[in-house]
């Protein structure tokens, strides 16, 4: 009889001290995190670009032509988004950028009859909207770029004692190329060249004519932009263990 007793007590005992046990097990386990999914470019992004801007600029009419080869700085904000389609390393976005420049183009003179033709042009600032197409490395993306540009020009034209100017926003194109990298799964760094051409603007000359300038420029830039992480942040698992 005792010996029955005993063992029913034995018995109790190791229920109690596996379950508790397992209460300890439980509760002092830490959460494990499931592994961040792998790097992908998709998502939004905002970032800053600085760099330089270089071209050949021509003034042409009546009286023959001048040209120019300017240089400044460009500076500004972009906007873009990437998708990276599932399971490819090919890459497809859009980009919005708008930068300040100091471009300016000095033709020099030109002695005409009508008197000595002087001349000069500014680019104010100039943006553009792009499609972009990538293909990933990883971390490392390289990409070609293209589609709408505008910019603020204002030219200015003297001919003999008189002046002349015209000014405003025209429109063109640009295309170019780049490579992006990762630092981080939200920072990324870029280099990028650009040419952009904003076609021709006139600049009447009173009874003598027009003028033509013609901006074309050439840019080369870095950037860093600030991605908003598409994927989320790794989703903590707790252990039942």
């Amino acid at each position: 009889m005792v010996r029955s007793g005993l063992l029913a007590f034995s018995a109790v005992l190791a229920l109690v001290a596996g379950a508790r046990a397992a209460d300890l097990t439980s509760a002092s386990a830490p959460a494990i995190y499931a592994a961040p999914p792998a790097f992908s470019w998709t998502g939004f992004y905002l970032g800053a670009t600085a760099g330089g801007a270089f071209g050949g600029q021509t003034l042409s009419g009546p009286y023959g032509g001048l040209s120019a080869n300017p240089a400044g700085f460009a500076g500004g904000g972009e906007a873009g988004f990437n998708y990276q389609f599932p399971a490819s390393s090919v890459v497809l976005g859009g980009e919005t950028d708008f930068q300040g420049s100091t471009l300016r183009a000095d033709y020099g003179s030109l002695a005409t009859p009508a008197g000595v033709l002087t001349g000069s042009s500014q680019l104010d600032w100039w943006g553009s909207a792009r499609a972009r197409l990538g293909l990933s490395f990883g971390n490392v993306l390289p990409f070609v770029t293209g589609g709408f540009a505008y910019g603020d020009t204002h030219n200015q034209i003297a001919l003999g004692p008189d002046s002349f100017s015209t000014g405003g926003v025209h429109t063109g194109w640009t295309a170019g190329a780049g490579v992006e990298y990762a630092l981080t799964r939200n920072l990324t760094a870029k280099a990028e060249y650009l040419y952009t051409d904003l076609g021709t603007a006139a600049t009447q000359l009173g009874g003598d004519g027009a003028e033509h300038t013609h901006a074309a420029f050439h840019a080369v830039r870095a950037g860093l932009n600030w991605k908003f992480d598409w994927n989320g942040a790794p989703v903590p698992i707790n252990s039942k263990y």
